[in-house]
């Protein structure tokens, strides 16, 4: 019988704070997965990216606005689902466009903001569930993290294979 590894949310939300990228997967109108990266910021409790209104997953989302986003480690898997909902309040976005000013910067020093490409669309990931593992641990390890109402911390599942 394995132990049990536990590990709590703000430890997984300090790496989606700190990741660089994080990569999207939306779904086309034929049902074809589509995944993208992009630079986003983790603030309060969801994912902040922006897009151009054109792109695949801008479509896709304005067809069906249910996601998945994962960073980029398999071995320390983290994968939130959710809804993306385009965000159009002004001092929302001012929050958000200054913590991503903060994140990234351009090859000179100039920082980036999420309105970088004009005509972008400003997407809020709200969470439902996400799941996590540490594969060298991972029977020890597996949760399903359950979000409820915005702000608060998700409740966690042991997943099982059962």
């Amino acid at each position: 019988m394995s132990t049990r590894i536990e590990y709590d949310w703000e430890w997984h939300e300090a790496r989606l704070r700190a990741a660089k990228s994080y990569w999207v997967v939306t779904t086309r109108a034929d049902g074809r997965p589509h995944t993208a990266p992009v630079w986003g910021v983790w603030l309060d409790g969801g994912l902040w990216f922006s897009t151009a209104a054109d792109a695949v997953k801008a479509r896709n989302l304005a067809r069906d606005p249910r996601l998945i986003v994962h960073l980029d480690s398999a071995d320390d898997l983290l994968l939130v689902e959710g809804q993306a909902e385009p965000v159009t309040d002004a001092d929302r976005l001012a929050a958000a466009d200054a913590a991503y000013a903060a994140k990234y910067r351009m090859t000179d020093g100039t920082p980036v903001g999420l309105t970088v490409v004009p005509g972008s669309v400003i997407f809020r990931v709200r969470p439902q569930t996400g799941m996590t593992w540490l594969e060298p641990a991972f029977v020890q390890t597996m949760t399903r993290w359950r979000f409820g109402a915005a702000g608060a911390a998700p409740t966690s599942e042991v997943m099982t294979y059962g």
